[in-house]
């Protein structure tokens, strides 16, 4: 085997010690700059994604990891992993009232079409990459006008979000029952 000449193994050396400092400008000029809405939309068109993950049946729902789930053991029997959700002294309407108030409220939350009455969904974008992430809300009223709430946070794009769903869907509950 021939012995690389000095100007290649120059080559190489200066290579092998830039290459990690433009791949980190670049990211860096990549997360300063916040992607464009839609983006993720149209990019996952082609892979069969859409934006609409379509209606949640909470009677059936076992999320799968990188999800959250907040649900009443009675309204989610078949999600073991769920966070229980309480039951809340104020009417149905009430809470879907405060529900909406409080998701519009953070940076980055829309209201989407939901499906049918007692429902509601909202899309969240990531504040940098503006990934969406679809949340479905059911309201059930209680007996003796009380109200409770399920949860149901699912990433569009990519499966992990390092627990930022379900850190939202506490906050969301946290201020419910303020």
């Amino acid at each position: 085997m021939p012995k690389p000449s000095r100007r290649a193994v120059k080559l190489a050396a200066a290579v092998l010690l830039l290459a990690p400092a433009f791949t980190a400008a670049a990211l860096l000029m990549a997360l300063a700059t916040p992607a464009p809405l839609g983006f993720w939309e149209r990019v996952g068109r082609p892979f069969g994604q859409a934006l609409d993950l379509g209606p949640v049946d909470f009677a059936t729902l076992t999320p799968p990891p990188g999800t959250a789930l907040i649900c009443p053991a009675d309204i989610c029997p078949a999600a073991s992993q769920a966070i229980p959700s309480p039951v809340f002294t104020i009417s149905a309407e009430r809470l879907a009232t405060k529900l909406r108030r409080y998701a519009l409220g953070e940076v980055g939350v829309e209201e989407a079409p939901a499906d049918e009455p007692g429902r509601l969904r909202f899309v969240h974008r990531s504040l940098l990459l503006r990934l969406p992430e679809v949340i479905d809300a059911r309201i059930v009223a209680r007996s003796s006008g009380a109200a409770s709430v399920a949860l149901y946070a699912r990433p569009v794009i990519g499966a992990l979000d390092f627990g930022a769903s379900r850190a939202r869907m506490e906050r969301w509950m946290e201020a419910l029952s303020r």
